[in-house]
């Protein structure tokens, strides 16, 4: 059978050597390639794909078009208004969001949670919402710009007293919060660094997660590490998430966390 990564740009991708290793881990003899599309060229690729295509993984910018394609959106896609996962079901195919597993497990991880502040509001960054719903904590978004508002007050599930929407050029805000998760694209965020650096602002930031793996760490990821922060990088969002990902694709149940150790091993080679 075959799978792919589909996305652009996606030469950097780490999402092949991870799901090659998992199928080989449950004796599967499956590809798994990356396929560069654009915005708006997804209807038309799965529109050509046979029965031997048994699932896809999307990046950017192909997740909220996923949705249109899908017989069956499953609640958390759905909620968050994208997917990372279609699997084939017979001559239809089915959507999820994984991203959204691989944010609860990081937070499933730590001691205890605090105020979060989320830089960008894009799909990852309402994933990273919706796993944080079930949190008694103060959510800050920190928005380039004001069309997503909806979105993201439905993937956090509708807490408006638990969330703030702030204007980007208050973004040095975010440094105050224990947690902060970026999802910006590369380089949105690097002024921070320059903050952090400088101790201009309080840094409070005992927990930063970067949804970025490729060019690591980012000067962000750098500044705050120097500082003590823990740091976590996309490629632990990444294996969270590429377990529930094969797990759904092959539709096999295997020990989790023997995958997880397996992935981890993957990523880094």
């Amino acid at each position: 059978m075959k799978c792919a990564v589909l996305g652009s740009p996606i030469a950097h991708s780490r999402s092949p050597q991870l799901h090659l290793a998992g199928y080989a881990y449950l004796g599967l003899d499956w590809s798994y390639e990356r396929i560069e599309l654009g915005k708006g060229e997804l209807a038309g690729f799965v529109a050509g794909l046979d029965e031997t295509w048994a699932g896809l993984s999307l990046t950017m910018p192909l997740k909220e078009e996923a949705l249109a394609l899908a017989s069956h959106v499953d609640p958390l896609a759905h909620r968050v208004g994208g997917a990372n996962t279609l699997v084939r079901h017979g001559d239809q195919w089915r959507a999820y969001n994984t991203d959204v597993l691989g944010f609860a497990q990081i937070f499933k991880n730590q001691s205890r949670m605090g105020n979060v502040s989320v830089l960008g509001g894009g799909a990852t960054a309402r994933a990273a919402l919706a796993a944080l719903q079930p949190y008694d904590v103060q959510v800050s978004v920190y928005l380039r710009s004001s069309h997503r508002l909806a979105s993201i007050e439905k993937a956090f599930g509708g807490k408006s007293d638990h969330l703030i929407i702030k204007e980007w050029s208050a973004r040095a805000e975010a440094l105050a919060d224990p947690i902060l998760i970026s999802t910006t694209p590369e380089g949105a965020s690097d002024d921070l660094a320059e903050i952090v650096h400088d101790r201009s602002v309080g840094i409070h930031t005992t927990l930063f997660i970067d949804a970025l793996y490729g060019n690591w760490p980012t000067p962000l990821a750098g500044a705050l590490s120097s500082q003590g922060s823990e740091v976590l990088g996309g490629k632990t969002l990444l294996v969270y998430q590429a377990v529930e990902q094969i797990r759904l694709m092959t539709d096999i149940n295997f020990n989790l966390l023997e995958m997880e150790s397996l992935l981890f091993q993957a990523v880094e080679k």
